[in-house]
């Protein structure tokens, strides 16, 4: 196998450099909605979690406030 010492450069037989293509409008367009749905979702999540870790945080305490005198109760009664 050749080994690759550098970066290839894209480049036409006159030395001149070929151009990437553009992004169309309806490209750009595109990438902005995706962006804005996924914007969208992070903060619904973010709005959804500050909202439930305080209830799951009081239900945890309740639980182990319910649980401890049976913990503490002598076995085989």
């Amino acid at each position: 196998m050749r080994k690759q010492n550098g970066p290839v450069i894209d480049m036409t037989p006159d030395g001149n450099f070929v151009q990437p293509a553009q992004p169309t409008l309806g490209t750009i367009v595109a990438r902005l909605v995706g962006f804005a749905v996924l914007l969208v979702i992070a903060a619904v999540a973010f709005w959804m979690a500050m909202f439930i870790i305080p209830i799951v945080i009081i239900l945890a305490i309740a639980g182990f406030a319910l649980t401890r005198p049976q913990i503490r109760r002598p076995l085989g009664w």
